[in-house]
């Protein structure tokens, strides 16, 4: 009898129920006149991040994660595309953050909203936000257009 008591406990406070992250990551994609492509040689990192890891170094890429942080409400990437007659880009994101409540089993988790954002135009012709709402849901979310 105790062992069903602690099996129902263990089983009630676990976090299998739970998908994704416990908070959201802005998804973005790379396109070229309206068609997702992927882009040669890219290494992508955050201005001021712990560290300053590249979230993706001198690798091919048709999309890329861009974590938001909960300690601040812009953030700032860099977009090197590791040539010598290229200059690299820079997109920034200024946002809200947003404690949300998802469930007991998976407690708290942040999602974030897009207020506004700037990039710079050496290869990049725009960036679009899809949906300024940033959940933890695996979908793009950010389009990068390129030249």
């Amino acid at each position: 009898m105790v062992a069903l008591s602690v099996t129902a406990a263990l089983v009630s406070c676990s976090n299998d129920n739970c998908m994704g992250n416990s908070s959201g990551i802005p998804l973005a994609a790379f396109l070229n006149e309206g068609a997702k492509v992927t882009m040669q040689n890219l290494t992508v990192y955050g201005i001021g991040a712990p560290n300053d890891s590249a979230i993706i170094r001198n690798a091919s890429a048709g999309q890329v994660y861009l974590p938001l942080r909960i300690t601040a409400h812009s953030c700032q990437y860099v977009l090197d595309y590791n040539s010598d007659d290229v200059e690299n880009d820079t997109i920034t994101f200024n946002y809200d953050i947003i404690p949300y409540f998802e469930s007991r089993e998976c407690g708290a988790m942040y999602n974030f909203k897009i207020t506004s954002w700037e990039f710079t135009q050496n290869e990049i012709d725009s960036v679009t936000v899809l949906n300024q709402l940033i959940t933890n849901s695996d979908v793009v979310t950010i389009n990068i257009h390129m030249q």
